[in-house]
């Protein structure tokens, strides 16, 4: 079997879901709730979902469902299985197979409402609703890990934390990127800064508008979300003329974008980051935090710059000092392609024969 905790969207959590469905083709696959059409690969498999999908309080009310998860993966997990592989950030790795069954837990980060609301604001503001519970989470969340027999982390960042609250060892596997698409962006003058995300507090693309303004620089923005407004007000203030909104971008529009930059701009603590691989894929070196999974996806002084500090002056000095003395696109494009989806698919391969093995 292959588990995953939800699926809302076709994220990056969805599609490496997908990859390991493909590695297993044969496997039954599973999600505590799937929104209505959104389009998973699956080769035709359906996917099996719990009582949480047929509950419309809860279906869509993640952080109101949550003490109902870990009830909802004992009640869909079977006893028949010989191998089950989960796709966890939140209660996944509670899946519980049967006795003589071996699980593998590939972690896109532990629990955040347990451990780590602090890391980015993603949960959140001043205000913490889950605080009362935390304990009992954390004591849950660390439990569930008796059910798995070998973890792998998305990143090294990961794999410290799955250390450190677990005291568990994970092999690392950088998820699947379609590097592919992006490589095939065709050849264009490089003549602005570029920042993509969503737009929401800890993503700090208030960092790229000041930079921007700091150095002169065209600025493209592309993404949506609620701090579109502010963000629009900010570039009006301090950069008058320098800054581009592109909302919602499709992925051709993105790719043009990502091929005719010179820098992206990539300022928050991810986990693990697909954007900037799919950045340097279509050659744009890349601007971001020495923390999280920039360290593993951007080659410092080769296919981009790592700063320190998540302020102006480092993002301003090292976007500088890459616009002085730009990366070859090539060098770019060459470490990207260390991440695409078949070299994903075998790690995964590897990893269960492994485990196997050594059952």
């Amino acid at each position: 079997a292959v588990a995953h905790e939800w699926i809302t969207q076709r994220a990056g959590s969805e599609k490496t879901f997908e990859q390991l469905a493909a590695v297993l083709p044969h496997a039954e696959l599973y999600a505590l709730t799937h929104t209505d059409g959104v389009e998973i690969e699956t080769g035709g498999r359906p996917i099996q979902t719990s009582s949480l999908d047929r509950n419309p309080l809860l279906k869509n009310r993640r952080a109101l469902a949550l003490p109902f998860m870990p009830a909802a993966w004992r009640n869909i997990s079977r006893d028949h299985y010989d191998l089950v592989v989960t796709s966890s950030h939140a209660c996944a790795k509670g899946f519980r197979p049967g006795r003589d069954a071996l699980h593998l837990s590939y972690v896109h980060a532990p629990m955040r409402y347990a451990w780590d609301r602090e890391i980015d604001g993603r949960i959140g503001g001043s205000i913490d609703p889950l605080a009362p519970a935390r304990s009992v989470l954390r004591h849950w969340d660390k439990g569930s890990t008796k059910w798995v027999d070998s973890f792998a982390a998305n990143s090294t960042a990961v794999a410290d934390r799955i250390k450190r609250y677990y005291g568990r060892e994970a092999r690392v596997i950088a998820p699947p990127v379609d590097v592919d698409y992006f490589s095939a962006a065709s050849e264009t003058e490089r003549g602005h800064l570029l920042a993509f995300s969503r737009f929401i507090p800890y993503k700090r693309i208030d960092l790229a508008v000041q930079v921007a303004a700091d150095l002169g620089e065209p600025l493209v923005i592309a993404g949506s979300g609620p701090m579109e407004k502010e963000l629009r007000g900010l570039a009006d203030e301090i950069a008058p003329g320098l800054v581009t909104f592109v909302i919602s971008p499709s992925q051709a529009e993105l790719r043009t974008l990502y091929a005719g930059a010179r820098a992206l701009i990539f300022p928050a603590y991810e986990d693990f980051g697909i954007i900037p691989i799919e950045a340097q894929a279509a050659g744009c070196p890349v601007v971001g935090l020495a923390r999280g999974g920039s360290v593993d996806t951007v080659a410092d002084g080769s296919t981009g710059l790592l700063v320190e500090d998540q302020t102006l002056e480092a993002f301003s000095a090292g976007t500088a000092a890459l616009l002085e003395d730009p990366i070859d696109a090539d060098r770019c494009r060459d470490h990207a392609a260390g991440f695409s989806s078949q070299r994903f698919r075998s790690e995964i391969g590897n990893w269960i024969n492994d485990v196997l093995t050594d059952a």
